[in-house]
């Protein structure tokens, strides 16, 4: 071998080598500093799954595992929906020093949106409202779905329950954030109205016979 072609060899093993040790995701475009180095999206990072096998609880000393009940004081910016999945999620119970606590888990897998339910999607985000303090609810417990929507490959996360006036709540990454902590640009944190009309344009939901 050419003692040129040998350097060169060498070189690249040797770059090679350094970017698995430091166990960081690249791309080999060519720069006029070399290699780009970029970090993956939410949805690499979570393995091409969009939904977690539980949802995040976070900080809920009720321990039902709702997500915080405080109104939202003011409406998201949610950029737009590029991709969808849909996944049900039903409670488990269980007991602590406290009472019952409950946990959210995933029932079966996530279910993509078809593209032509896309656009009322996105125009169903968009009317998200503030909820009315005074608005009386139905005092049940349903599942709670979650709508999950990834744009360039960044998730967010929108649940909705299937129960009482069918609350929203947004997290900036459904598989570390608990609902209605917020956090991203885009997002608020807080509950939200709207999402009968979420239910109804992917017809799920006790009220379309799922």
């Amino acid at each position: 071998m050419p003692k040129d072609t040998l350097v060169s060899a060498l070189s690249l093993a040797a770059v090679a080598l350094t970017l698995s040790a430091c166990d960081l995701p690249w791309t080999a475009t060519p720069t006029a500093a070399g290699p780009e180095v970029v970090r993956t999206a939410e949805l690499d990072d979570a393995s091409g799954r969009p939904c977690p096998r539980s949802l995040p609880v976070g900080d809920d000393p009720s321990g039902h595992g709702f997500g915080t009940t405080e109104a939202a004081t003011d409406l998201p910016a949610l950029r737009e929906t590029q991709e969808a999945w849909v996944c049900e999620y039903v409670a488990v119970h269980g007991h602590s020093a406290t009472g019952t606590v409950y946990s959210w888990v995933r029932d079966g897998s996530a279910e993509p949106v078809a593209d032509s339910d896309l656009p009322a999607l996105r125009e169903a985000l968009g009317a998200l409202t503030l909820p009315d303090v005074d608005q009386a609810c139905t005092d049940d417990l349903g599942p709670r779905w979650m709508v999950v929507s990834t744009h360039d490959g960044d998730l967010t996360g929108v649940v909705v329950d299937d129960y009482g006036c069918r609350a929203v709540r947004l997290t900036d990454n459904p598989h570390a954030t608990a609902p209605g902590a917020g956090g991203q640009e885009g997002t608020v944190a807080g509950v939200l109205d709207g999402g009968t009309a979420i239910l109804d344009v992917l017809r799920i939901g006790r009220a379309s016979g799922e």
